[in-house]
C-alpha cells in the first residue's frame, strides 16, 4: 500500500507543471490528500518553476497549512539548496504560516536576512519574533551577525528591518 502511495505521489509531482490545468489542479489535490513531510521539496521545486499565478497561489497554500512530522526539517534543507533561491522566501514563510519551530535553523536564518534581499529579511523577522523558544547560543550568534550587518547597510527599508530583529533579539536575550 506504501509503494501504491509514492507512485501516486511521484505521478503527482511529475504532473504539477503540466500543461494542462486540469492535470496539475489534480496533482495538487492528490499531494494535498496524501502527501507527507517528503512532498515539500518537490512543491517548492514546482514553485520555483512554473510562472502561472493560480498555480503558485494552490502550492503555497499547501506549504502555509503544512502540519506534518519533519515539515521543518525539510524546509530547513530547502534553505540551503541553490536551485530554490527564487523561492526560498516562501520556505521562511511557510515556518511561520503553518506554525512550525525554526529555532533550529535561528543562526540560517539571521544569515538569510543579513545576504538576502528586504523580502526574505522580512519574513525572517516575523518568523523570529513568533518563535515561542530560541537557542541562546544561536540567538546570540545570530544577534552578532545582525549587529555587524547593520551599519553597512545600504538599502534603507531593509536596514530598517535588520535593525527591527536586532532590537528584537537584544529584548529577547535581556542585551543592550
Amino acid at each position: 500500500m506504501a509503494t501504491k502511495k509514492v507512485a501516486q505521489l511521484d505521478k503527482a509531482f511529475a504532473a504539477l507543471l503540466s500543461a494542462d490545468d486540469a492535470q496539475a489542479l489534480e496533482a495538487l489535490a492528490t499531494i494535498h490528500e496524501k502527501g507527507d513531510a517528503n512532498s515539500i521539496l518537490p512543491l517548492l521545486h514546482a514553485l520555483a518553476q512554473t510562472d502561472d499565478h493560480a498555480r503558485q497561489r494552490r502550492i503555497e497554500g499547501l506549504l502555509f497549512e503544512v502540519k506534518v512530522k519533519d515539515a521543518a526539517a525539510e524546509l530547513g534543507k530547502a534553505l540551503d539548496l541553490p536551485e530554490l533561491l527564487d523561492v526560498r522566501k516562501t520556505a521562511i514563510a511557510a515556518f511561520w504560516n503553518a506554525g512550525l519551530d525554526a529555532a533550529p535553523w535561528t543562526e540560517r536564518l539571521a544569515q538569510i536576512a543579513v545576504e538576502g534581499d528586504a523580502d526574505e529579511t522580512m519574513e525572517v523577522l516575523t518568523v523570529l519574533e513568533n518563535q515561542e523558544l530560541l537557542p541562546e547560543k544561536a540567538a546570540r550568534l545570530a544577534l552578532a551577525r545582525i549587529r555587524k550587518a547593520v551599519p553597512g547597510e545600504s538599502d534603507a527599508y531593509k536596514k530598517a528591518l535588520l535593525e527591527d530583529l536586532q532590537r528584537h533579539l537584544e529584548d529577547r536575550l535581556g542585551v543592550q
